[in-house]
């Protein structure tokens, strides 16, 4: 190539390249700055918020920023500034805002099989519960079982039922149905005799465990059903949160199963029925908690009746203890009282430390409005009524650092309720009805009254 066709080349692209230049936008030949990154960070606001810090004092605050991962990032004043920028805004149009119940002692699968079962929770009478019973056998008359629950024998102002009793109302097919507080049953003749007894009272103690050996075991598939119905049943009452006491591996597998399949909503803090469920469930030391701190199983709940040997229940309290397990004991009268209280005294001889020892009784009240104005009335103040059924219930269990408190970290678990339970007197906050239940930032139940 010449020199002279080089030349002129080399000038017909540098004329090129500057009218091109000429033809773009200074803007555009700059390198544009990156897109600032999505928001992440929601907000609850116009809230009445109530929480509990330390010593049952109240906070107070009116938003709740919660992060993309369920978490509450900040707590705002009035006086804060919100955010320009958001990935989503609630407003909740003034009403009050406190954390969610956490329920110290439930039974979780019992629940639910229990609103599965016959209920006999609202009879006044041995003679409406017999009624109620004989209407129940007739209408499921392919039923090999009769089974329920939820009798109380003080409430119709009687002695304990009878077998003889219990065939008044159903006699042909066995029956087996559990008081409200759990401690005892009630079986039919024909029951009695498939277990093999003699006995014509209310059974409770071995006598009770001998008869459910006998009464048929609820399938997996009735399990998860159960599971399904107890997270409703305790969603709706503002429960977000229960200490498990008595779970079985069949209550593990069932809890295990729902997180799999992303359907665990409760959080369900569980103390093995016994030794042996303790070590098949979590081996050698408490569980992690698993599905974004939905589950964990923590402890080991020992019944304690009143016959109890106490060297052997000292001996299963040890057991548990020695690989760093909560012990939960429940008496049933005062002699199994003084037996737990002389357990725990050489449990906290010998094992030292933050263990949180836990003797309650079988028939713990459930977390309400009601329950909370009765501490109300105690108490004379809400921010230490609140922190029994929050903060101080999650801490009892170990959990005091995920739930309890909506401090920044723990996970954005509250109620939205129809007034200021703060100013309201004991018999206003007992009638205090729930709007919205929110756990990890997310909307879980919706009264559905206006």
């Amino acid at each position: 190539m010449t020199s002279s066709l080089t030349a002129r080349l080399r000038t017909a692209f540098a004329t090129f390249l500057a009218l091109a230049l000429l033809g773009t936008p200074a803007l555009a030949r700059k390198k544009a700055p990156p897109a600032p990154p999505p928001a992440t960070t929601g907000l609850v606001d116009n809230i009445n918020g109530i929480a509990v810090g330390e010593q049952g004092v109240t906070v107070h605050f009116t938003g709740l920023l919660i992060g993309q991962d369920g978490r509450v990032e900040r707590r705002l004043t009035r006086d804060d500034k919100r955010p320009d920028t958001l990935a989503w805004r609630y407003d909740a149009k003034g009403r009050t805002l406190i954390p969610s119940f956490v329920d110290g002692h439930a039974r979780v699968i019992a629940t639910g099989l229990r609103l599965m079962t016959l209920d006999l929770s609202a009879t006044r009478s041995l003679a409406e519960a017999q009624a109620m019973i004989a209407a129940h056998a007739r209408a499921n008359p392919a039923k090999k079982w009769i089974l329920g629950s939820g009798w109380d024998a003080a409430r119709w102002g009687a002695a304990a039922p009878t077998a003889a009793q219990l065939d008044a109302a159903v006699a042909d097919t066995p029956a087996w149905l559990e008081s409200a507080d759990g401690r005892t049953g009630w079986a039919n003749s024909a029951a009695l005799r498939l277990a093999g007894m003699k006995e014509t009272g209310a059974l409770s103690g071995a006598a009770k465990r001998q008869m459910e050996r006998v009464v048929p075991a609820p399938s997996p598939k009735d399990r998860d059903i159960a599971l399904d119905k107890a997270q409703r049943f305790f969603l709706e009452r503002g429960i977000s949160a229960a200490a498990d006491m008595g779970t079985t591996i069949l209550d593990w597998q069932a809890y295990r199963r729902a997180g799999d399949r992303g359907a665990l909503r409760l959080r369900i803090i569980g103390y093995a029925e016994g030794i042996e469920h303790m070590a098949t469930i979590a081996g050698p030391a408490p569980s992690p908690w698993l599905y974004d701190d939905r589950l964990r199983l923590i402890g080991v709940h020992l019944p304690v009746e009143n016959n109890a040997d106490a060297t052997r229940l000292g001996n299963q309290a040890s057991r548990a203890a020695m690989d760093n397990f909560q012990i939960a004991l429940t008496p049933e009268g005062e002699p199994a009282l003084q037996k737990a209280a002389t357990v725990m005294r050489e449990l906290a001889e010998s094992y030292p430390g933050d263990r949180r020892w836990r003797t309650e009784p079988i028939d713990a009240a459930l977390p309400s409005f009601a329950l909370l104005a009765q501490h109300a009335r105690r108490e004379g103040a809400i921010g230490n009524a609140l922190a029994t059924l929050t903060r101080r219930a999650a801490q009892s269990a170990f959990a005091e650092q995920p739930i309890g408190a909506l401090s920044p970290g723990q996970w954005a678990d509250f109620l939205l309720i129809d007034r200021d339970i703060a100013t309201a007197t004991p018999d206003e906050i007992a009638a205090t009805r729930i709007v919205e239940h929110w756990i990890g930032g997310k909307l879980v139940w919706k009264s559905e009254a206006p």
